[in-house]
């Protein structure tokens, strides 16, 4: 988030758009020197744990694995043809 600086930077326009202003804070990663995510809201904070499972494989992983060929076929035999 703060690419190692410890400090998060964005300009933001004040409610009237006439002045833009550079905001600073410290980076929640804990980067930062103070400030944290509290402990309320960590469940808020975007993090991928390692000891998830694996994703389970659907129907739409089978489609892309069927081929051209099948697909073909099976809009043939449905009636639908090429008009080339």
């Amino acid at each position: 988030m703060c690419q190692g600086t410890g400090t998060m930077s964005w300009q933001q326009p004040s409610p009237d758009g006439s002045v833009l202003r550079t905001i600073e804070m410290d980076c929640p990663n804990g980067c930062g020197a103070s400030w944290k995510h509290p402990h309320a809201e960590r469940h808020r904070v975007v993090d991928q744990p390692d000891d998830r499972p694996a994703r389970v494989r659907g129907r739409v992983d089978e489609s892309q694995e069927i081929g051209a060929d099948f697909i073909r076929q099976a809009l043939a035999n449905w009636g639908f043809s090429n008009p080339r």
